[in-house]
């Protein structure tokens, strides 16, 4: 319950410490009092860039370019809290008049029907609008503009969304991010109107026009909590990631979460541990993925979104450093609003503690991630290869992601619409990947926005991380494959050595008959510029250089604009390499990444010295690589250890394994074997 004391406090709070999202909030407060609508919020799930104008009577039903995407994101209300953070930080009664003059237009125009479940009564902007009403009108309980009258429609509109949701029942929730969504949404009313709760003395006085049971609030409570226990345990993976693998929703779920043990914590509840586990394994999720930059990646239908804005509140209810470590110093601009100035406080004391690691798995899920370091001129290497996951899953089997000196340089194009036609479709596709392909086929097609057809399973998932014999950094090795391109009668399989994190080495080998064309994708930031150079292409951004040479003999180069949208209904392009071979299946394509240093890649003979036999190209290669002053040797064995290609390599290095290497002129001959 925010005293005027502490809301004074938390706008000279947001003043001194964020006084351009207050600047943002004031704008987005001043439209909505004037009846523009433009959706640019950091967490607005789907952003817009052109304002909607109403002249008179609000349409809230209104549908511009046949998007309903708005329609739901207006129906949220999240510009109501703006409203009365506005007022919080200027005291303006006039944002007060505007958010009644609205509330009572939305509950007059908007009565429960069969045609408005599908559009303003969609049972996830229900449990969205049970949070954001609830603490909207937090900021205006004392303003003269919240009547008798008022009061009374808002706790009917509370309780009516109450009902609604309690008496919704889908096995579509159980697994979906919506029930999560709705699930909390039933739980902040219940909090807010039980004994102790913010609008307690209101629902008292109006509530029994509305229902008859004392304890209603108390059901909605521990309805939710049922629920969210079941929720949770179907849909987060032991590695903490949302099943349907979107960094957005798996955080917009977190976000939820979250705010459920805020709530309760408030309340004085005792909530359940599954809530606590599954946020921190959820906050931990996001550890291995933030980037440098402190964004989620763009992977599914996600936009590149600062993850700060939910690790703080993460570290502050869990009260962990590590998830510290990757928050703000102080309280977050929204995060002040919902918190005390004790907690506040508390947070700004609490000692970050950077993570240890630098090499994360979420086997689960299929996503690896390796970096230099934790600062925010790190590099950062992210490797994919999981399940779809539903409707917000991309087809990004295989796919890869770079950051170096902490900018991107390959990068998940994004989603930039849910309206169905050829550029969701093409943004989904796996040709808006960095991943190989077989002559050019998608192995996964849309069937709508939300379909698809042809689902095919990952498999042969591997990795690990081994110590070069310098001792100073790590070889790590990453493996996947996938069953797409089974039908066509081949497989394709990815493997990928890093050698520290200046310089990738990525091997796809192709398996099956007869002629194909293979290929490998790369798509990069638009922030900088890529050219094509004479053995391959480069990248140059502010202070990231990166150079892209293949090894295989014999690759095509070719460079094309592709669509890049790094949030919804924003759309730009950037350039999109593909470097591709025909051969006779089994073949391999092999091309090394440089970071910040070029270097060179040469093939060598691999042999089996036992018999002296040189390997065939489809059996296994080996390569040398020079960056600077060091150079390493690399051996791969595409097919098995067996025979006499069970002892091979190169230039005198020889092991027993399908992926080795070894740093020449170090303290021994010995391969490193990463994968035997």
């Amino acid at each position: 319950m925010m005293t005027a004391e502490e809301r004074n406090w938390k706008a000279a709070f947001c003043r001194e410490h964020w006084p351009s999202k207050c600047e943002h909030i004031l704008r987005i407060a001043e439209d909505a009092a004037g009846q523009t609508y433009l959706f640019d919020l950091p967490w607005d799930m789907e952003q817009t860039t052109e304002p909607v104008t109403f002249e008179g009577r609000i349409d809230w039903q209104h549908m511009p370019e046949g998007d309903p995407e708005f329609i739901y994101q207006f129906n949220r209300h999240r510009y109501w809290i703006c409203l009365g953070q506005a007022m919080a930080l200027t005291g303006d009664e006039r944002y007060a008049a505007a958010f009644v003059k609205e509330l009572l237009s939305w509950l007059s125009d908007n009565p429960i029907t069969p045609e408005r479940v599908k559009t303003t009564w969609r049972t996830i902007e229900a449990g969205i609008r049970g949070e954001y009403w609830v603490k909207a009108m937090e900021y205006f309980k004392e303003s003269a503009a919240v009547t008798e009258e008022v009061q009374r429609a808002f706790i009917q509109g509370l309780v009516r969304h109450g009902e609604y949701l309690m008496a919704h029942k889908a096995h579509f929730s159980d697994k979906s991010n919506w029930g999560v969504l709705e699930s909390h949404g039933l739980f902040l009313i219940g909090t807010a109107l039980v004994k102790g709760g913010s609008f307690e003395a209101w629902y008292q006085a109006y509530g029994e026009e509305t229902d008859d049971s004392a304890d209603r609030p108390e059901q909605y409570v521990k309805e939710a909590l049922c629920r969210l226990e079941r929720e949770l345990q179907l849909q987060v993976m032991e590695d903490g990631v949302h099943w349907e693998q979107s960094p957005m929703y798996h955080n917009e779920v977190l976000r939820c979460v979250l705010e459920v043990l805020r709530a309760g914590r408030s309340a004085g509840l005792e909530l359940p541990g599954i809530l606590y586990e599954k946020a921190a394994d959820m906050a931990y999720a996001n550890l291995m993925w933030i980037k440098p930059d402190h964004t989620q990646p763009c992977a599914g239908d996600s936009d590149k979104t600062d993850l700060r804005d939910v690790m703080t509140p993460a570290a502050l209810l869990l009260e962990d450093p590590i998830l510290k470590a990757c928050g703000y110093r102080v309280l977050d601009f929204e995060s002040v609003w919902d918190f005390t100035r004790e907690e506040a406080a508390w947070y700004e004391a609490l000692k970050a503690k950077t993570p240890e690691t630098t090499f994360m798995a979420l086997p689960d899920s299929g996503s690896w991630c390796l970096r230099s370091g934790w600062d925010r001129e790190s590099s950062y290497f992210r490797f994919k290869n999981g399940s779809v996951g539903g409707g917000h899953g991309h087809f990004d089997k295989l796919h890869m992601e770079l950051c170096v000196c902490g900018e991107d340089v390959l990068i998940d194009p994004g989603r930039y619409t849910y309206v169905d036609g050829p550029l969701r479709r093409g943004l989904k596709a796996a040709s808006s990947h960095n991943v190989p392909l077989i002559d050019g086929k998608e192995y996964t097609v849309c069937t709508d926005s939300w379909g698809i057809a042809g689902a095919a399973a990952p498999l042969g998932n591997q990795w690990r991380q081994k110590r070069m014999e310098s001792g100073e950094d790590f070889y790590t090795f990453l493996q996947g494959s996938h069953l797409g391109y089974l039908p066509y009668g081949c497989l394709v399989n990815r493997r990928i050595l890093a050698v520290g994190t200046g310089i990738y080495v990525v091997a796809d080998t192709f398996y099956g008959n007869g002629v194909h064309q293979m290929s490998q994708r790369f798509h990069l930031s638009p922030r900088g510029c890529g050219k094509q150079t004479e053995n391959g292409f480069s990248y140059q951004g502010e202070k990231a250089r990166a150079w892209f040479v293949p090894v295989t003999e014999g690759v095509t180069v070719t460079g094309e604009m592709a669509p890049v949208s790094e949030h919804y209904n924003c759309l730009e392009e950037g350039m999109a390499f593909t470097l591709r071979k025909e051969a006779a299946f089994p073949a391999s394509l092999v091309t090394v990444i440089f970071c910040q240093e070029e270097g060179r890649a040469e093939r060598l003979k691999a042999v089996a010295p036992v018999t002296g036999r040189e390997l065939g190209a489809d059996e296994g290669e080996a390569l040398r690589i020079t960056q600077g002053d060091r150079s390493w040797i690399l051996a791969l064995n595409h097919r098995e250890t067996a025979a006499d290609a069970e002892y091979i390599g190169a230039e005198g290095h020889f092991g027993l394994g399908r992926v080795m290497v070894c740093e020449e002129g170090g303290s021994g001959s010995a391969m490193t074997v990463l994968q035997w």
